[in-house]
């Protein structure tokens, strides 16, 4: 997907089509759930450096910004969430 996105980005930035992939790390949905439930506190500060999942807010607010406010030289940006877990 990041490869698609900056093919994209090249490809298109000319025409004015932007693109950028969001890659978040665990997210403190339902779906998580049972994966944080069961590393408990210390598992998930052992595998999250930030210690705890991103929010869905958190990565809904760095949507939102690429969406509406990101500006054109943005175009091809990987935006990690995911509290330091992985890094590029």
């Amino acid at each position: 997907m990041v490869g698609i996105t900056k093919t994209i980005a090249r490809g298109y930035a000319a025409e004015e089509i932007l693109a950028f992939a969001v890659c978040p790390g665990f997210v403190a949905t339902d779906m998580a759930t049972d994966w944080l439930a069961e590393r408990g506190p210390a598992g998930v500060a052992a595998d999250i450096p930030l210690g705890r999942a991103a929010s869905p807010e958190e990565v809904a607010s760095a949507i939102a910004y690429l969406a509406l406010d990101a500006g054109p030289s943005m175009t091809g940006a990987v935006l990690d969430i995911n509290g330091a877990s992985y890094v590029r």
